[in-house]
């Protein structure tokens, strides 16, 4: 463990998000990102290098990507106005609410 969970163990916590990030996120689970019976969900393993290299920028590394085969242009458009509508829609409720939002997509 990470040291974090050590006493209280799993457990659901309630965060705020905008709602179009809820949405990005469940599609992003529809397409695929996680697979597996309920219980036994796993990363899907073509996005564990992904995340590995988010890890890495998050940690002050530096990566370097390169698609070595484009997808579906549809959902790549999709998911990529779905990820600016939840930026954009985090900042407005900010700006109005005074409530920030997690925005990470």
């Amino acid at each position: 463990m990470d040291g974090y969970n050590d006493i209280l163990g799993p457990r659901i916590v309630t965060i705020d998000l905008a709602s179009a990030l809820g949405d990005y996120i469940l599609r992003t689970q529809e397409l695929g990102a996680v697979e597996g019976a309920r219980g036994a969900l796993e990363i899907n393993p073509a996005l564990r290098p992904v995340l590995e290299a988010l890890h890495h920028v998050l940690a002050g590394g530096e990566v370097e990507v390169r698609i070595t085969r484009a997808g579906n242009p549809d959902l790549v458009e999709e998911l990529g106005r779905r990820a600016a509508r939840a930026i954009q829609e985090a900042n407005l409720l900010h700006l109005t609410a005074g409530i920030y939002p997690t925005v990470t997509v």
